[in-house]
């Protein structure tokens, strides 16, 4: 199980064995690299090393990284396919995927996301390098009786990764991620985009050479 899930706490029993990015029982994890061309770290297991670089992006990937790679161990693959086969992880269509724009680096998270996954994007964003930080969000769909308190977590979230620039989709959770931008002290630069189809195919003119722009979650259009 996910020792780093607070969800997850509850269920666990002793007899379970935990992962995370620190690594997994006598796998120990250090020297993490993060960039938007990939993820790398070394997975020690007594004498051995095990060279890990994946195409996936985020040091959240570390910890499902070293379960993976203790499953390969005990199936009996070698340190040469471990290496070779986390080489090859690479991400899926508009989850956490790069892309070059003119100079920029576009990193596409519009696939359906969860608190959970905004906050490990905005912690790879903060760790990232960059001439100007963009981030683009119309918000979470579906989020029930939680939907002002999980927009106004996810705005003081943005806040602390803190952006040069915060690019809001207008809909009904816009104003609660105001707030949460207010109360977690953001002073960059927010607009309010009311046509995001414009805004996206339009792109490449609002972006420049060393740029980093992370666009999270997708609103269709029977939402408002």
């Amino acid at each position: 199980m996910n020792s780093e899930s607070e969800d997850a706490q509850p269920f666990i029993k002793p007899e379970y064995h935990l992962y995370s990015q620190r690594g997994m029982g006598d796998r120990k994890v250090k020297d993490v690299e993060t960039s938007v061309e990939g993820t790398s770290f070394i997975l020690t297991k007594g004498d051995a090393n095990y060279q890990m670089k994946s195409g996936l992006l985020g040091r959240h990937q570390v910890g499902p990284l070293t379960l993976a790679v203790a499953l390969a161990d005990e199936l009996g693959l070698t340190k040469k396919q471990i290496e070779s086969g986390v080489a090859k992880t690479t991400s899926f269509e508009h989850r956490m995927q790069p892309r070059h724009l003119h100079g920029a680096w576009i990193i596409d998270d519009t696939y359906n996301g969860n608190i959970e996954g905004m906050r490990a994007g905005l912690q790879f964003l903060d760790e990232l390098k960059a001439q100007r930080k963009i981030y683009v969000t119309p918000g979470l769909v579906d989020q029930g009786k939680a939907n002002e308190t999980v927009h106004k977590q996810l705005g003081k979230l943005i806040a602390n990764s803190n952006p040069d620039k915060v690019v809001l989709v207008r809909n009904s959770t816009t104003k609660f991620i105001q707030t949460g931008l207010k109360q977690g002290g953001y002073k960059g630069e927010v607009v309010i985009e009311a046509d995001p189809l414009n805004f996206y195919t339009n792109m490449d003119h609002f972006v420049a050479a060393g740029d980093i722009v992370l666009m999270q979650n997708d609103w269709t259009d029977n939402y408002n």
